[in-house]
């Protein structure tokens, strides 16, 4: 019971750490600021999850998916809230724009297959990642 509860906790955490990134990122961005974003992201997605974004961008899918089994805290939410922040975070110049919008691509899709369900939201993102992904 106490692991269950651990878990659950942890699970929590990690989706308001990543919520309160996306508000920061949100308020750099409409102050004009959002040059600093990425860098400033991802030194506080380290210190509190203990990974970087930068080290999930240069993972090809395998890596990854090895790597987000070994953290029970990534739900399928905190898979699509993590997901959206690097789609966010993509758009920063000082990150590799290719590589965010990938990894964001593998996410929604691990969270599709662990989810088991069909969801507009990640049909939709999906699409949008692929536009974005067709414009680079």
């Amino acid at each position: 019971m106490e692991r269950r509860d651990y878990i659950l906790d942890e699970i929590r955490k990690f989706g308001q750490m990543v919520l309160g990134l996306m508000g920061k990122l949100q308020r750099l961005k409409e102050n004009a600021l959002y040059h600093t974003a990425y860098s400033m992201a991802d030194q506080e997605f380290e210190s509190e999850a203990g990974f970087s974004l930068r080290m999930l961008s240069e993972m090809d899918r395998e890596n990854l998916e090895a790597f987000l089994r070994n953290h029970p805290e990534l739900s399928v939410e905190n898979l699509e809230l993590l997901a959206d922040l690097m789609i966010e975070i993509s758009d920063d110049p000082g990150c590799n724009q290719k590589n965010f919008l990938s990894v964001a691509r593998i996410l929604i899709e691990m969270a599709t297959e662990r989810d088991k369900t069909w969801s507009a939201e990640r049909i939709g993102k999906l699409a949008f990642i692929e536009g974005k992904q067709l414009a680079v």
